[in-house]
């Protein structure tokens, strides 16, 4: 019996969709390696591999704060970068008819890449939308940042760290 009530744990570790982020773990994002760098700032934060494929998105989550960041390939659309945000306002209200994209405004990240970003309002949360455009204009980096109401500030404070923080290092340099 007392095999069995210790092999509980392992089994959950395996069967779980959660996987615990180190604070400072970088995630590589896009098809090709480095395309995008997103920074796991602070500790707690939770990876949903059943949401997430490296190639295509992330959705991490810690005390009532959801992330989601997603690539999107602009080689592959006659809209370009300049339809991004009408875009991400179209896939938000697709995933909830009732959200709300706020009018974006102009924004640096970090490492120098240009984006827009603005609030969003989704399923009784709120937050932010922020988009990162590659320097090239190959591609883009798309975040939204979600809180429930009463949800811890400092996970809230660090999720947009993460969002600020944002590399396309095949560009740097």
């Amino acid at each position: 019996m007392a095999v069995l009530t210790g092999g509980w744990p392992l089994i959950d570790r395996a069967l779980s969709d959660r996987e615990r982020l180190p604070g400072g773990a970088l995630l590589e994002l896009g098809p090709a390696s480095g395309t995008a760098v997103l920074r796991v700032v602070g500790e707690g934060w939770s990876l949903s591999k059943a949401q997430s494929d490296p190639s295509f998105s992330y959705a991490l989550s810690r005390d009532g704060v959801d992330v989601v960041a997603g690539y999107v390939d602009l080689t592959t659309t006659e809209a370009g970068a300049g339809r991004l945000w009408t875009g991400l306002r179209r896939v938000q209200s697709v995933a909830d008819a009732d959200s709300r994209l706020g009018a974006p405004h102009s924004a640096t990240s970090a490492g120098g890449a240009r984006g827009s970003t603005g609030t969003l309002t989704r399923g009784g949360r709120t937050g932010t939308a922020t988009v990162w455009l590659r320097p090239d204009e190959t591609c883009a980096v798309e975040i939204t940042v979600l809180a429930k109401p009463g949800a811890g500030a400092d996970a809230m404070a660090e999720a947009m760290a993460l969002v600020r923080g944002v590399s396309f290092p095949q560009e740097a340099g």
